[in-house]
C-alpha cells in the first residue's frame, strides 16, 4: 500500500494488487483488501491490478475471481471504473484471446475526483500481453502534484539501449515447467535485473510538479 501526500493532512490510498487463479490464496488477499479500504474509508481509496477475474465486461463468463471482486465491490460500495467509464475495452490478448482481467476500482470519496479512465495500448516498447490502464484524476480542480525527494532516481527509458535489452532477455532460458506463480516470480527478477543492468537510472534533483518516474 501506499500513501501519497497531495495537500496538507489530506491523502490519497492506492492500492496495487495482483489475484492468482488459485482460490485459497484470493481468499486471503481479499480478507487483507477488505481490512485496507475499510480501515481507510474517509480517505479517497484507488484500487488497481490484474485481478484475473471475468466480469462479463466482453460477454464472457463470470468466473469466481469475478464474483469475489463484484462482492468487494457492492460489499465496500467502490465502483468499477472499467464499467462505467472505461468504455468496458479489453486489458489482455493473445493470439485470438482478448479479456478484460485488470481493473480500477474507487470509493466515493475518490471517485468524485476522477476525470477519465481509458484503456489504451502501451506507449513503451516493452513485451507485454496487458495494455495500459490511464487515469486522470483531480484535486480540487488542480493535477494531483507530488513532491520529489531532494535525490530521486528515475529509469532512463528515452535514451535505453532496446536492442541490447532485448539480446540480453532473449539469451535467458526461461523456465516452463514450474508452478506458474514461481514462473511469473522469476520473469519479473529476471526482467528488473535486466533493466537495471542495460537502461539504468539517473539521479535528479528535487522539484515540485508532475512525477514522471522515467527520463
Amino acid at each position: 500500500m501506499r500513501c501519497e501526500k497531495v495537500q496538507a493532512n489530506k491523502c490519497i490510498i492506492l492500492v496495487v494488487c495482483y489475484m492468482t487463479t488459485i482460490k485459497e490464496e484470493n481468499v486471503k488477499k481479499y480478507t487483507i483488501l477488505e481490512k485496507v479500504v475499510q480501515e481507510f474509508s474517509r480517505f479517497p481509496v484507488i484500487v488497481m491490478g490484474d485481478m484475473n477475474g471475468h466480469v462479463g465486461i466482453l460477454g464472457e463468463k463470470v468466473n469466481e475471481n469475478s464474483h469475489k471482486l463484484i462482492d468487494f465491490c457492492e460489499g465496500n460500495e467502490f465502483e468499477n471504473l472499467n464499467v462505467t467509464i472505461g468504455n468496458g475495452l479489453h486489458t489482455w490478448e493473445s493470439k485470438e484471446w482478448k479479456a478484460a482481467i485488470d481493473y480500477m476500482f474507487v470509493n466515493h470519496e475518490a471517485r468524485q475526483h476522477v476525470r477519465e479512465m481509458c484503456v489504451v495500448e502501451n506507449e513503451f516498447d516493452i513485451d507485454t500481453d496487458h495494455r495500459m490502464l490511464v487515469l486522470k484524476y483531480k484535486w480540487d480542480g488542480k493535477e494531483v502534484m507530488q513532491e520529489m525527494s531532494s535525490v530521486k532516481e528515475k529509469w532512463c527509458l528515452k535514451a535505453a539501449n532496446w536492442e541490447e535489452f532485448d539480446k540480453v532477455l532473449g539469451r535467458h532460458v526461461w523456465n516452463r515447467n514450474g508452478n506458474v506463480n514461481d514462473m511469473n516470480k522469476e520473469r519479473v527478477k529476471m526482467l528488473y535485473a535486466t533493466v537495471e543492468q542495460i537502461i539504468g537510472k539517473a539521479k535528479c534533483r528535487r522539484f515540485t510538479g508532475k512525477a514522471k518516474w522515467f527520463m
